[in-house]
């Protein structure tokens, strides 16, 4: 039990939604990974001298949740962390890929009680583990939470603990000198809520609609368009937790010229992504009528909170594919008219996404959650119902290195972003950041069985098929553009 001068603050109304995901079993964490060129020998004893740093940088980590299973949950302080606790060291088997060992970490519940909210996993790729003292490859997985922290959270701590090694390379610092048990800053403060920070205000026209979507009985209102969204969601025991990941790598000359296509387009990367995603499901799933697309973003540009700082203020907005736009796609036989589609449809998706940013924070999502009153409740009456969206697609972009010198033995080579399986979300979920002149990587991540193999490959093909595709002229775009 915490003592009162533990207790920090009550979550918001947006942080008391992942204890009840937890609580229920239907979400257990997020994941950012970086993989590191390292030089030197190197031992989980020199992440543990980070660890000190980072806690005084990242006052969440210092956090777990007080009274979860209540109405009123809070966060409080943990006196100490346990480094056995927050460091893990997992072997790569023969044959295994990074993806095999994300699907094993999201899979871990969390420990109850007074216990860290996050924990760092390294990993060596297979040529690494007998020498770790010369190129050796590492995987650093920040396992945490997502009540600490968003998925831009993972970026701000990767970019806080590469500065902490970096300045123990600079200082020679002997990593065997911290303590299995560190002390937490007894001066703590966490960033207020959300709702302390901004308003989220409804017009009647936007909650009336949510509430017809809830609410409003069949026979008055009819039934409504269905999308296609994989197996509906059910029980944990008919359709165990089990996650699956599928990892896909842009090279960086690739990437330029997404990047540099999306420009001359006047679209963002995130739309020409996601108009790939509905382009191969559109095919891929003919029988299909609608889809409708979730995108999470950040709320930190009208709350003003930094990047660099580890929280969790995400809201989304879900963009409906009509049979109009599935047509478009699905009519396109030659590859000059499948890019004039893809365009259409990334223009689509791009006006949608500048519309629902132009107005945030009004008629938001999280501006509903005043009427949750009981978060376990709201979740647990969505088992056996239709998912809440056919994809969600998160893109954290570029993460840029700290100034100052480069490292001469740490070299970030490439991250990856991922989720835990969703029993009560959409059918699959894209997870995309990239490093500065580096790689994009979009790890597509789902429950086992909810959607078939072949859908997947069908949407990682959509990827990996771009760059070529975009080397076609597509001379009905603008044509295609102007009927949506």
């Amino acid at each position: 039990m915490s003592t009162t001068a533990d207790v920090l603050r009550p979550l918001g109304m947006l942080e008391k939604l992942y204890p009840a995901r937890e609580i229920l079993g239907v979400y257990n964490s997020v994941i950012v990974t970086a993989t590191y060129h390292v030089s030197v020998k190197f031992e989980d004893t020199t992440l543990r001298a980070a660890i000190p740093g980072l806690l005084r940088q990242h006052p969440p980590l210092c956090c777990y949740v007080v009274d979860g299973h209540t109405a009123e949950p809070k966060f409080g302080r943990l006196q100490h962390v346990n480094a056995r606790d927050v460091l893990q060291t997992l072997q790569f088997q023969q044959g295994e890929h990074l993806a095999g060992k994300l699907q094993e970490l999201h899979d871990q519940p969390w420990s109850r009680g007074p216990k860290p909210l996050w924990k760092l996993v390294l990993m060596r790729e297979p040529q690494s583990m007998s020498d770790c003292s010369a190129d050796s490859v590492l995987h650093i997985a920040l396992v945490y939470h997502h009540v600490i922290g968003d998925g831009l959270s993972g970026i701000a701590f990767h970019q806080s603990l590469l500065r902490e090694l970096q300045a123990m390379e600079q200082k020679g610092q002997n990593p065997q000198h911290t303590p299995e048990l560190i002390s937490t800053p007894t001066s703590i403060k966490l960033t207020e809520p959300i709702e302390q920070l901004t308003s989220f205000p409804l017009s009647w026209m936007f909650l009336m609609k949510k509430i017809l979507e809830e609410y409003a009985p069949r026979w008055l209102f009819g039934h409504p368009t269905t999308f296609w969204a994989g197996l509906p969601t059910k029980s944990l025991d008919e359709l165990p937790y089990r996650t699956r990941v599928r990892i896909v790598t842009i090279q960086p000359e690739k990437v330029t010229c997404l990047i540099k296509a999306s420009r001359e387009h006047a679209v963002s990367l995130t739309s020409l992504l996601t108009a790939a995603i509905a382009s191969a499901l559109a095919i891929k799933v003919p029988a299909a009528s609608s889809f409708l697309g979730l995108t999470p973003y950040t709320l930190r540009r009208v709350t003003g909170i930094s990047m660099d700082e580890m929280v969790n203020q995400s809201t989304g907005f879900e963009t409906t594919y009509p049979m109009g736009i599935l047509d478009n796609i699905r009519k396109s036989s030659s590859p000059a008219e499948r890019l004039a589609s893809l365009w259409a449809t990334a223009c689509y998706f791009h006006q949608q996404m500048q519309s629902e940013l132009g107005k945030c924070p009004k008629d938001n999502l999280v501006g509903l959650l005043p009427y949750v009153i009981d978060s376990v409740s709201f979740y647990r009456k969505k088992f056996g119902k239709a998912r809440e969206a056919s994809w969600e697609i998160s893109n954290l972009g570029l993460c840029k290195p700290s100034p100052g010198p480069p490292s001469k033995t740490w070299t970030l080579d490439s991250m990856a972003f991922t989720q835990g399986a969703q029993p009560l979300g959409s059918a699959f979920t894209v997870n995309g950041v990239s490093v500065q002149e580096k790689s994009l990587t979009l790890a597509i991540t789902w429950q086992d069985r909810v959607v078939d193999e072949d859908i997947i490959d069908a949407v990682a093909h959509g990827f990996t098929d771009l760059p070529d595709l975009l080397q076609h002229k597509a001379p009905t775009e603008s044509a295609a553009t102007k009927s949506h």
